[in-house]
């Protein structure tokens, strides 16, 4: 890749002895974003101090957390902001390498399998088990980890390959194909979790979901029973719907306490502080 001069003069002033011109280095790098990632690198395989190439590996990794964590402001501050956005912003956080063309390439083809099959002249009934049908048969998701142990069962990115997640995360890409091929489900939250329910045009719930049982329908008076099923009580103060951005912080969330189990504390690090971002609700 050809590096331009700037970055030459930047890459030159990274250590710099005065922290006021260090800082506004870092900050000028962090605004030309993913390219200057692009062109730091190719300067860093042409250094030949292998002590010179670690320490700008490690600056070059904590600037790549910098520009996603900055990503995943402006995306906060959108007043819609798109689940499968913040859901890729968060899997970007972990996975520096991830790549955006692939990860939306990957649920646009997966949408176009599902919204063929559906209809506007389909009751939202029918066209929900058509959905659930192609989620859960053809397509063929399905949960495993239940104790959220692996890092394979969690990251979206991941789960769209092998086609097994966690709990969590199978729920967080069922919203996801629903709500891209025009499916209004959304998340009833609790403390503790959430259930996925059916929005009608003015905004009132017409059933809910069950994920854990092939997305099966059921409605109001069934819902203290799912409640029962899942070991939690049921209280109507403490049910709100929510936004995508419920469902990214829940991501977040999920990836939290999945890397404090393992003690990877970096990654738990990096959580914490996008967390931090969303505010001190938390929904698991």
């Amino acid at each position: 890749m050809r590096v331009d001069s700037e970055m030459i003069s930047l890459m030159s002033l990274i250590d710099d002895p005065d922290s006021t011109i260090r800082e506004a280095v870092r900050d000028r790098l962090i605004t030309r974003g993913g390219l200057a990632i692009e062109q730091l690198e190719t300067l860093v395989d042409e250094e030949t101090s292998e002590e010179r190439r670690v320490f700008y590996s490690e600056y070059i990794e904590d600037l790549k957390e910098e520009i996603i964590n900055e990503r995943i402001v402006s995306y906060l501050k959108s007043p819609d902001p798109l689940l499968v956005d913040g859901l890729f912003l968060i899997s970007k956080t972990v996975e520096s390498t991830l790549d955006e063309y692939n990860f939306y390439n990957s649920v646009e083809m997966l949408s176009d399998e599902i919204s063929i099959e559906l209809s506007e002249d389909k009751t939202a009934i029918e066209n929900v088990k058509i959905f659930n049908y192609l989620f859960f048969r053809r397509i063929g998701f399905k949960h495993c980890d239940t104790l959220i142990r692996d890092e394979e069962n969690a990251l979206i990115h991941k789960v769209i390959d092998s086609k097994s997640g966690n709990p969590v995360a199978i729920s967080l890409l069922y919203f996801l194909l629903s709500r891209s091929v025009g499916l209004p489900i959304y998340p009833l939250c609790f403390p503790g979790g959430f259930v996925p329910v059916y929005m009608d045009t003015d905004n009132k719930i017409l059933f809910y979901l069950n994920i854990f049982k092939g997305g099966s329908i059921f409605l109001e008076d069934s819902l203290k029973q799912f409640f029962d099923d899942i070991g939690l009580i049921y209280s109507t103060e403490s049910l709100k719907i929510e936004q995508d951005r419920a469902l990214v912080s829940i991501y977040a969330e999920l990836l939290n306490y999945l890397y404090k189990s393992q003690n990877k504390n970096r990654l738990s690090e990096r959580m914490e502080r996008i967390l931090t971002v969303f505010g001190e609700r938390r929904y698991l």
